[in-house]
């Protein structure tokens, strides 16, 4: 996911001060980093269609009619923040069919890399594979050197507190599941996480939270999911709902002592042909001594658009999301989305604070003509400012 904070609303809120040419020149050149900030996104999206169309890859096979088709799709990705500099990757997704007997679903891989002049490093691959008519294994495997917003602990962090850490860490996160009857899964999740904090400022050293210093994270748990969905790329109609419980504990190679519980539930309503209402419920509660960074969080590209990233995090969380998709013309699709929520110390803290509020629109491009995966591109805000996502696949 590749996202930045636009700028737009305080230029114009300046011109409207000072409603002077010159003076609104001068301003932009002052400002000269936050305006390439604001602009350049828009640019790499229109880079990347025009890739899409001249140069991108995309490939259909059938070995055979029973199959699920094989689609492989590449993007160049550029983009600039003050904290990376100038960065560049590639950005590719596969949906492939797994042995000569027909999945019950197609399987799906989505590898990403980016590079930056500040030596920074992102390489991560989640995937979603199936295997005959029972089996099912997802995940991701990734390393990160990379920047992190830390704006304090709880729903009461103030926007002005903001500072980054750098962060240095390899990831797995897998989950092997088994069908019992057609629409459940029952599962086993393991999670190892090796994380190394650096370049700390002085809020995080003063709130000095679990894991500040770094350390091994090593959990295992136990995960059930009931899947009703007609598509796992863009679900018309159907259920999804997903509970992971997770247990850490330094007994059995981990730093860190805890216990986590999350649900996330979606449904699917195709109310008029080709439009569809998707809405999204998640909820989930850490208890122990959990180092921060495995810490729930709002926002992401998946969870609560339109906040900053990480701008809010916590042990426990509760967030409603629902989303309006249609059509625009041919591969072209459109979205409208709104989103409340909140985290706590406590799970009954979520709901005595104010919850946040965040909502924006977005566009997508369908990567294949037979498999319905999507570039995503999303515009989304809050009362603190505007936020730009793009990836491939929808939020839910």
């Amino acid at each position: 996911m590749i996202y930045a904070q636009l700028t737009a609303p305080r230029i114009l809120k300046y011109w409207i001060q000072v409603k002077d040419t010159k003076s609104l020149i001068l301003f932009m050149k002052m400002n000269f980093v936050n305006f390439m900030t604001m602009i350049k996104p828009i640019l790499v999206l229109i880079a990347i269609l025009l890739f899409q169309y001249s140069f991108g890859q995309e490939r259909d096979s059938t070995s055979t009619d029973s199959l699920h088709p094989t689609s492989v799709s590449g993007f160049p990705v550029l983009f600039y923040l003050p904290e990376t500099s100038l960065a560049f990757g590639a950005l590719g997704t596969t949906s492939f069919n797994i042995g000569k007997e027909r999945s019950f679903r197609p399987s799906q891989v989505l590898l990403s890399f980016a590079y930056t002049l500040k030596k920074q490093v992102l390489i991560f691959a989640p995937y979603e594979l199936y295997y005959k008519q029972k089996w099912k294994m997802e995940g991701e495997l990734g390393y990160y050197k990379y920047f992190y917003n830390y704006y304090g602990i709880g729903s009461d962090s103030k926007k002005e507190n903001l500072e980054t850490f750098n962060a240095d860490f390899p990831r797995v996160i897998n989950t092997l599941s088994y069908r019992f009857i057609p629409s459940s899964f029952v599962g086993i999740r393991v999670h190892f996480d090796r994380f190394s904090v650096k370049n700390r400022d002085s809020l995080l050293l003063s709130d000095a939270p679990t894991g500040v210093n770094g350390g091994s994270l090593v959990s295992a748990g136990l995960t059930y999911s009931l899947d009703t969905r007609n598509d796992i790329f863009y679900p018309t109609k159907g259920t999804y709902i997903n509970f992971i419980s997770e247990l850490s504990s330094t007994g059995a190679l981990s730093d860190f002592n805890y216990s986590l519980f999350q649900v996330s539930a979606s449904h699917y309503f195709e109310f008029v042909d080709k439009h569809i209402l998707a809405s999204n419920i998640t909820t989930g509660t850490i208890a122990g001594d959990a180092p921060f960074f495995s810490y729930f969080y709002m926002s992401s590209s998946k969870l609560a658009r339109g906040h900053a990233d990480r701008r809010f995090i916590d042990r426990n969380i509760a967030v409603m999301q629902a989303e309006y998709r249609f059509p625009i013309y041919k591969r072209l699709r459109g979205v409208a989305f709104g989103a409340f929520g909140n985290v706590g110390n406590t799970y009954g803290e979520i709901f005595s604070n104010n919850m946040k509020l965040s909502g924006g629109a977005g566009l997508r491009f369908q990567l294949n003509k037979k498999i319905m995966n999507h570039l995503r591109v999303d515009l989304a805000g809050s009362r603190e400012g505007l936020q730009f996502y793009l990836t491939v696949g929808e939020s839910f």
